[in-house]
């Protein structure tokens, strides 16, 4: 079986939009040539090859913190690991 890495998200450190993708491409690795959006989030999070799993502690935060725009940056992580076998979203209120 190959070890799966892991990823922790933070919902306190994403309190704006900015600080959300600054936040995703520094904990989840992403390159250089993330543009910083969603979409660009979906693409990468779809090139992810090796099991990986992803938390994202305080995840209610996302919302209080941004709105709607939190809940779609949820929806795109829940549907990547949907989409992508080799990924696997958790969702914590707490630590």
């Amino acid at each position: 079986m190959k070890h799966e890495r892991r990823r922790m998200l933070n919902a306190k450190r994403m309190t704006t939009r900015e600080q959300a993708h600054a936040h995703l491409k520094e904990r989840l690795r992403l390159p250089d040539w993330y543009g910083n959006n969603l979409d660009a989030l979906n693409d990468c999070l779809g090139e992810i090859g090796e099991p990986t799993r992803i938390t994202l502690r305080f995840s209610p935060m996302l919302e209080q913190n941004l709105g709607e725009y939190g809940l779609k940056l949820i929806r795109v992580l829940e549907n990547a690991s949907t989409e992508n076998k080799s990924i696997r979203v958790v969702l914590r209120s707490g630590f």
